[in-house]
């Protein structure tokens, strides 16, 4: 992402992942204007990063079905409820591999009840994964989603070229840059922003966010809005930056999306405290929000956090019922393109004796089970490649690694998991880095920590993570052996590294423009293929009737984990 100027990291440092905060925001100056009347009132319903129709932990999380019900429960009067969705739905998943989409529009177009007709109280923005699919020829892709909405798509900082364009009165409706709509009396103004980190070929984004900011939130009040609402797919420094910056002349909350544990920051304004709130990805939760504007004109706004499982909100029978009908399609149409047998997604190729650990608020803050194992499988590819020197360590950004749910203890493993895990290709690189780089490389691994797709998982090094300081110490390299040396700035170290953060080509990195492939090592004609080497892993072992088991090695040392073995004590 380009860097902003204005950009103020350290307010991460006020950051509260759980629980509910209220912020008051005061009439302004803006505001003085306002009519006196009575209390009224609505209920935001905000989520965010959504990547699979059926949710998370074998359907018992999250999922379309679940987010009609809560609607539902919430619409005591349907005008009243505002749905927000702050990015990242259309990729990636399995499922978006093959239908680009088409499946979440049309489950996301079910959330109001209805059959047909557009939801006049459902807006979205673009996150950084609606441009997964970022070459000039798929700008009709794209057109085409966003014609099949019966909902409205907000890009107040992105424009499309005419190649993504589309004459559809569908099109023309669904895309705009901001609104203005009035639920229960009260005129709410809505606008968004989105981050600049994934710019396709057929897009222009505006990363002068604040100027953005302005200039909508401006053309909002001249609209008569009397609450502004900023739907954002941004870094949670980057919107509390906004606020800070906007002051007094800035939105009364934003719902924000991109990072995929919930937390929310409040920065006084003045007398105010407005809040940007985030849920936690894959609908593992939802915000609940509830907007009060007084009678002299003052906005109150609460929220809180609901946990979507099944043992707390049932899905709806009709969408449950038209997920599952994509999923059968999906499982039908996946295996005839691969040639390969009816059910083929879901025939064992394995089995572990242990649980799995990919949730991603573990994966994205920790060293995890799998996330090691993964790691090490990129290592041991190399065993029986001849090369001048062996390789050393290895490093996957845990955003590769997408399955974002834990595999319990003894259950059979299959194509779906293997697939859910690895939704990007993953092919692996090799390169000489420093030992000056790779402690650049740590930095940038914890930096925001937590919950961020840029946290490394790991294999050869070791270091003491130092989680409320923000900072490491001990970083080592440690050989099969179990030997442990101290990294200096001038070692030379064979890296193993994920594609999408060696090569600058792929695009933003994940932030590690340390590196690039002025070391590469050549090491055969094609790069190794990390699904297709863990997969074969999974196979041979159960070829021999064996399952996997793979420990946690204990070589990211987290303070707040204190009780865990350390492999560096």
């Amino acid at each position: 992402m380009a860097k902003k100027t204005w950009l103020t990291v350290s307010l991460l440092a006020s950051v509260l992942t759980l629980g509910a905060c209220t912020t008051l925001t005061e009439i302004s100056t803006h505001s003085q204007n306002r009519q006196a009347r009575e209390k009224r009132e609505f209920t935001i319903l905000a989520v965010n990063d959504i990547y699979n129709i059926e949710g998370t932990d074998a359907g018992k999380s999250g999922g379309m079905a679940r987010l009609r019900t809560l609607r539902e429960q919430l619409s005591t009067n349907d005008e009243n409820v505002l749905l927000l969705h702050a990015g990242d739905f259309l990729f990636p998943s399995s499922m978006s591999t093959q239908y680009k989409g088409e499946q979440m529009i049309d489950l996301m177009n079910q959330l109001d009840g209805e059959n047909s007709g557009f939801d006049e109280r459902f807006y979205v923005t673009f996150g950084n994964h609606e441009f997964d699919k970022s070459a000039k020829k798929h700008a009709t892709m794209l057109a085409k989603r966003i014609e099949e909405s019966d909902f409205y798509w907000l890009g107040s900082n992105v424009s499309l070229d005419k190649s993504a364009g589309s004459n559809s009165a569908g099109f023309k409706k669904s895309l705009i840059s901001n609104a203005v709509t009035t639920i229960n009396g009260v005129k709410v103004g809505l606008f968004s922003i989105t981050t600049d980190m994934a710019i396709p070929e057929y897009a222009a984004i505006d990363n002068n966010y604040l100027a953005v900011a302005r200039k909508q939130i401006k053309a909002l009040k001249e609209q008569g809005a009397e609450v502004i609402v900023a739907l954002t797919h941004l870094r949670i420094s980057e919107d509390a930056e906004l606020l800070k910056q906007l002051g007094e002349n800035g939105p009364d909350v934003i719902f924000g999306g991109h990072e995929h544990n919930r937390q929310h920051i409040c920065v006084p304004v003045g007398k105010a405290r407005p809040c940007v709130i985030k849920a936690d990805a894959d609908l593992r939760s939802a915000t609940i929000a509830k907007v009060t504007v007084s009678s002299g004109g003052a906005v109150e706004i609460s929220h809180r956090y609901s946990i979507v499982k099944d043992s707390t909100i049932a899905s709806d029978e009709a969408v449950a019922k038209r997920t599952e009908q994509w999923i059968k399609r999906y499982e039908q149409e996946y295996c005839d393109k691969h040639q390969q047998e009816e059910s083929c997604l879901l025939k064992v190729i394995g089995k572990t004796d242990v649980d799995l650990i990919a949730e991603e608020l573990e994966i994205r803050r920790y060293e995890t089970n799998l996330g090691a194992a993964i790691a090490d499988t990129m290592v041991s590819a190399f065993d029986d490649i001849k090369l001048e020197r062996k390789v050393q360590i290895a490093l996957i950004n845990s955003g590769s690694l997408r399955l974002n749910q834990n595999i319990p203890a003894g259950s059979e493993l299959n194509n779906w998991y293997i697939n859910g895990i690895f939704q990007y290709p993953v092919n692996v690189r090799l390169i000489e880095i420093s030992g000056k780089q790779l402690k650049q490389i740590i930095a940038h691994s914890i930096e925001d920590w937590t919950g961020n797709g840029w946290w490394l998982q790991s294999s050869g090094l070791a270091f003491r993570h130092d989680v409320k300081n923000h900072s490491f110490s001990d970083l080592s390299l440690i050989d099969k052996s179990g030997n442990i040396t101290p990294v200096k700035n001038d070692d030379v170290i064979i890296a193993a590294v994920s594609d999408y953060i060696a090569d600058p080509s792929k695009g933003d990195q994940d932030g590690y423009t340390m590196l690039n492939l002025d070391k590469e090592i050549v090491y055969a004609n094609e790069l190794i293929d990390l699904k297709t080497t863990v997969t074969d892993n999974i196979k041979a072992k159960w070829a021999k009737g064996e399952a996997i088991s793979p420990v946690l090695p204990g070589r990211i040392c987290s303070s707040d984990r204190a009780s865990l073995s350390c492999v560096l004590d």
